[in-house]
C-alpha cells in the first residue's frame, strides 16, 4: 500500500508551478514566432504597388530576389549564434537569454519603421539579422528548460504544448498582420504592434518564470522534489560539454537528419506560403494572410494530438519509445510528401482545394513534434539544449539558402505554377531521404555521457564509468 501511494505521489502530483512555467514558455514561442512570421506579410505590404499613391505609407520597389534576401537575413544571425546560444543557455540559464531576446526584438521592431526610409532594404536586413542573433537562443534555451522542469513521463506532451506556441503565433500573426497592413499606417503598424507585445511578454517572463525549479520563488518543496528526483540533472550549470561523445553518438546523427528534413519542409511553408498563395494562386494580400494561417491551425492540432498520443502510448507500454519516435516522425514526413506532390499540380482556379491540401499537409507535419524534436532530450536531458543548438545551426544554413534558392528557381516570377512545382518536388525528396536516415540511426536511450559527472569519472577511471539510467529505469528505481 505504501509503495502504491508513493507511486501515485511521484507520478500524479497535479497542477503546480511547472505548469505556470510551461505556460510562460509557450507565450515565448507565440510572441517570438509572431515576430518571425509577420515579416512575410510585412514585406508584401511594403512592396504593394496598389498603395503607391497613398501618401500615408511608403512603398518600396524591391524585386523577388531582394525580398528573398530580406526574409533570409533573419537566419544569417540565427545560424551564427546557434551554438553560442546553446552554451550561454547552459551557463546562465534559459530565463536570462530568452529575456534578452524579447527586449532586443521589442526595441528593433519599434525602431524599424523610422529607419527603413534612411537605410532601405539593407537596414531591414540588418534589423532582421539582429533579431536572428537574439532569437537563436529560443529553442536551445527552451530545450534546456524542459530538461530541468519536466519528469520523463510528462516530457513529450508538455513539450508538444509548449512548442505548439510556434504554430499559434503563426496563426495569429498572418491574419492580424494582413489586417494591420490594410490600415492607414499600413505595414508600420505591424512593427509597432509587435514591439508592444514583446515588452509585455518580457514583463511576464521576468516575474513568473525561472531557469530551474530550485530558482522559482513560488514553487513548494514537494513539487520541486517531484520534478528533480527523476531527472538526474542536478549538476552545476557550468558543466563541461562532452562534445566528442556527442559527435560519436549514432542517435545524434539520426536526430540531425530528422531535423534537416523537417526544417526544409517547414521553411518552405513558413517563408514562401504568403507569396505562393498571392502570386501563384492569385489570392489577395488580406485573403492570403487569413488563408495562410489555416494550415498552421492544422499543424497546431497535429502537434498537440501527436504529443499527447505518443506519451500515452509510451506510458502504457504499447511500443518502445524509439519505435514511437520513428512512427510519428514518419507519419509527419509521409503526409508532407504526399501533400507537396498533390499541391504541385494545384491550379489557380482551385484555391479552396489547394488551401485544404496545405492544411492537411501541415496537420500531419505536426506529428514530427513527437518524433525528432524529442530525440535531443531522449538522448540527454542535461545537454539536450546544447545538442539542439548544434542541429539548429546546421539547419540554419538551409534557412539562409532556401529563400534565395527558391527565388532563383522562380526566376523572379512567382506566378509561374510550373516553377513552384519544381520547388515542391525538391522539398519532398529531401524530406523523404532525411526521414530514412532518422529511422535508421535514431535512439531513445539516455546516453552514458549525460551523467553530470561522466567526464570526471572517465578521467579518474574509465572502466568504472557506468551508463546513465534511461527514463523507464529511473521510474522503476523510484518505486523500489
Amino acid at each position: 500500500m505504501e509503495k502504491a501511494d508513493f507511486k501515485k505521489e511521484k507520478l500524479e502530483y497535479g497542477i503546480g508551478i511547472r505548469h505556470l512555467q510551461m505556460f510562460c514558455m509557450g507565450l515565448n514561442m507565440l510572441t517570438l514566432f509572431i515576430v518571425r512570421s509577420s515579416m512575410g506579410v510585412a514585406v508584401l505590404a511594403m512592396t504593394d504597388i496598389s498603395r503607391r499613391r497613398d501618401s500615408k505609407v511608403e512603398i518600396y520597389d524591391w524585386d523577388k530576389k531582394t525580398q528573398g534576401l530580406i526574409l533570409s537575413s533573419f537566419f544569417w544571425g540565427y545560424m551564427v549564434m546557434q551554438i553560442p546560444a546553446g552554451l550561454l543557455s547552459k551557463k546562465f540559464g534559459g530565463k536570462l537569454v530568452i529575456l534578452v531576446a524579447l527586449v532586443v526584438n521589442g526595441f528593433v521592431c519599434g525602431l524599424l519603421p523610422s529607419i527603413v526610409s534612411i537605410g532601405g532594404w539593407q537596414i531591414v536586413c540588418v534589423c532582421r539579422m539582429l533579431m536572428g542573433l537574439t532569437q537563436a537562443c529560443l529553442f536551445p534555451a527552451s530545450h534546456t528548460l524542459l530538461g530541468k522542469w519536466l519528469p520523463a513521463h510528462e516530457r513529450t506532451s508538455y513539450t508538444g504544448l509548449v512548442y505548439g506556441g510556434c504554430q499559434l503565433g503563426i496563426v495569429i500573426a498572418m491574419p492580424v498582420s494582413g489586417l494591420l497592413a490594410a490600415t492607414d499606417l499600413g505595414w508600420k503598424l505591424i512593427f509597432y504592434g509587435i514591439s508592444a507585445l514583446m515588452f509585455v511578454e518580457a514583463f511576464i517572463w521576468h516575474f513568473f518564470a525561472a531557469s530551474s525549479p530550485g530558482e522559482h520563488r513560488l514553487i513548494n518543496y514537494k513539487e520541486r522534489e517531484y520534478i528533480e528526483s527523476g531527472l538526474n540533472s542536478g549538476g552545476p550549470s557550468n558543466l563541461r560539454t562532452p562534445w566528442l561523445h556527442i559527435l560519436k553518438t549514432r542517435g545524434f546523427w539520426g536526430t540531425l537528419a530528422g531535423h534537416i528534413g523537417s526544417s526544409v519542409v517547414y521553411l518552405l511553408f513558413f517563408v514562401d506560403m504568403p507569396t505562393y498563395l498571392e502570386k501563384g494562386l492569385q489570392i489577395s494580400l488580406t485573403s492570403s494572410a487569413f488563408l495562410s494561417a489555416l494550415p498552421y491551425i492544422g499543424m497546431l492540432v497535429g502537434n498537440v494530438i501527436s504529443s499527447i498520443l505518443c506519451e500515452k502510448m509510451y506510458n502504457k507500454g504499447v511500443f518502445r519509445l524509439v519505435t514511437l519516435r520513428r512512427l510519428f516522425n514518419s507519419i509527419g514526413v509521409a503526409g508532407v510528401t504526399v501533400g507537396l506532390l498533390a499541391l504541385s499540380f494545384a491550379k489557380s482556379d482551385s484555391k479552396t482545394l489547394a488551401v485544404g491540401m496545405l492544411t492537411v499537409t501541415l496537420s500531419l507535419c505536426g506529428f514530427v513534434s513527437a518524433g525528432f524534436m524529442m530525440s535531443h532530450l531522449d538522448l540527454s536531458p542535461n545537454y539536450g539544449g546544447v545538442m539542439l543548438s548544434v542541429t539548429n545551426c546546421i539547419t540554419s544554413v538551409g534557412a539562409v539558402a532556401i529563400p534565395i534558392t527558391n527565388s532563383f528557381i522562380l526566376r523572379n516570377d512567382p506566378t509561374d505554377v510550373g516553377r513552384w512545382r519544381i520547388v515542391f518536388f525538391g522539398t519532398a525528396v529531401v524530406g523523404v531521404i532525411c526521414n530514412v536516415l532518422y529511422v535508421l540511426l535514431v535512439s531513445a536511450d539516455r546516453q552514458e555521457w549525460d551523467d553530470p559527472n561522466y567526464l570526471d569519472k572517465q578521467k579518474a577511471d574509465p572502466e568504472e564509468t557506468q551508463p546513465a539510467l534511461n527514463s523507464k529505469e529511473i521510474e522503476m528505481k523510484q518505486l523500489e
